[in-house]
């Protein structure tokens, strides 16, 4: 069985507009959070309402990098790096356009 090479891709140019993703969250037009988000915001003592007000707290500086899935290049992750409550988190806002 042969394993499948993982393989990125990186820009220094967000894939996501910021307002948009903030406008989606305002207007609850998102899917639900998956376990994966929720594990996430509990590791920062957050529920799921307040990491989205994180979210939409950030601002254009906060970003860091978009990258692609490893096994999927069409899906672009936008990185944000933000200190919440002391500590330097990352959120990963990931979409998958169709």
């Amino acid at each position: 069985m042969t394993k499948k090479k993982n393989t990125y891709s990186f820009k220094k140019k967000r894939t996501y507009p910021l307002k948009d993703i903030k406008k989606l969250i305002k207007t609850k037009n998102i899917f639900p959070a998956g376990i994966r988000v929720i594990q996430d915001a509990n590791d920062l003592c957050l529920t799921i309402g307040q990491a989205y007000e994180e979210i939409l707290k950030l601002e254009p500086k906060d970003f860091y990098k978009s990258g692609t899935e490893p096994y999927n290049q069409q899906v672009w992750q936008d990185t944000y790096k933000k200190e919440i409550k002391g500590v330097l988190s990352t959120f990963l806002c990931k979409f998958l356009v169709c």
